[in-house]
């Protein structure tokens, strides 16, 4: 008979927290205090704070590689990885299953496959970021919500209530997977004049972190269920992440100054990154419509005669196809097949002469 060892008590794990909320109510800015953050802003919503960021991703493959960089440590300041939003980067997950399949849409596929392949590959996504926090990086996902009708079977009757803005098979994925559900919410009273007319008042930014017939929220780590949006909560939150207790702010104020120490040794290793694809131009040759194809040429050091002999070997188009004169539907193909594509061109590197000689 085997024998297991037992581990009891709380087991201090980086946290996966997913923060969401109506639009400009700060959840960028709250998510920039958690410690050592580095957003993938998918977006571009940060463009006017303080943040250190990846390269905004311009295609799921390039998302997800960014992913992998920090999950393999290759981004050592990273304690805490940022992806804003989760929405946005549902439409890249969307856009690629379409290009895959050579589809418009995801109504295209029929009988509801389309929706439960983005599901699938959206989870694909969650599980890059599970191997994230298991290496010891927090991940924050942030979403803006939306609100919708919601009918219980058992009542009669419908309510609006605020959720995910997610397709109705993704939501409750990423529901599931997170440790704190948090409610990014305006605290709104609504009295009656003499007239009996209603009037809202009040305003006040808060955090809601437990269920609601109204809202989605959770907590695993006993926070109150309403507590103020401001930068002592963030503060208090950014202990929690760093695996302390619910710490006054001032106690937590060093955290996020010791996340980013390792960057004057890392400053030497990190600098020749982006020089790798030496023989691209700084700006695209490209025109606009191949932003994302061009993005990945660049993060993986792939120049446009690698692409075009790679290309040419499988008999897609000749060697002497310019890039630029490649379908446009071929293009948004590739990125999906990056992988593959990446692998053929190592092995053309390899060879002592190309396909078009």
């Amino acid at each position: 008979m085997s024998r297991f060892d037992l581990t009891c008590g709380i087991q201090k794990t980086a946290l996966r927290v997913v923060a969401y909320g109506p639009e400009g109510i700060g959840k960028s800015t709250f998510a920039a205090q958690m410690p050592g953050a580095i957003f993938i802003d998918v977006e571009g919503g940060t463009n006017q704070l303080p943040v250190a960021r990846l390269p905004k991703p311009t295609s799921w493959t390039m998302l997800t590689d960014e992913i992998r960089a920090v999950r393999d440590g290759q981004v050592p300041e990273c304690t805490t990885l940022v992806i804003d939003t989760a929405d946005a980067a549902e439409v890249l997950c969307i856009r690629h299953i379409c290009a895959k399949f050579s589809k418009d849409g995801l109504e295209d596929f029929g009988y509801g496959k389309g929706y439960t392949y983005a599901e699938e590959e959206f989870g694909r996504l969650l599980d890059l970021l599970t191997e994230v926090t298991e290496r010891g990086r927090n991940v924050v996902l942030l979403s803006h919500a939306i609100m919708r009708k919601f009918e219980r079977p058992d009542e009669t009757g419908a309510y609006d209530r605020f959720e995910l803005k997610l397709s109705k098979k993704v939501a409750p994925k990423v529901k599931e997977w997170c440790d704190m559900l948090l409610f990014l919410d305006y605290k709104t009273f609504v009295s009656t004049d003499s007239n009996g007319k209603a009037k809202a008042s009040g305003g006040e930014r808060v955090i809601r972190t437990s269920h609601n017939p109204c809202w989605d929220a959770k907590n695993r780590l006993g926070l109150p269920e309403c507590m103020s949006l401001n930068p002592d909560t963030a503060a208090k939150i950014a202990g929690l992440m760093a695996g302390g207790e619910m710490l006054p702010k001032a106690e937590t104020a060093p955290a996020p100054v010791a996340a980013p120490a390792p960057a004057p040794v890392a400053a030497p290793v990190a600098a020749p990154q982006p020089a790798q694809p030496t023989p691209q131009p700084a700006q695209s040759p490209y025109p606009a419509r191949l932003d994302a194809l061009w993005q990945l040429m660049v993060a993986n050091g792939v120049t446009d005669e690698e692409l075009r002999t790679a290309v040419a070997t499988q008999g897609y188009y000749p060697f002497e196809c310019r890039v630029e004169d490649y379908p446009q539907g071929f293009c948004d193909w590739l990125p999906t097949v990056w992988d593959s594509f990446m692998k053929l061109v190592g092995e053309l590197r390899d060879v002592p002469f190309t396909a078009h000689e």
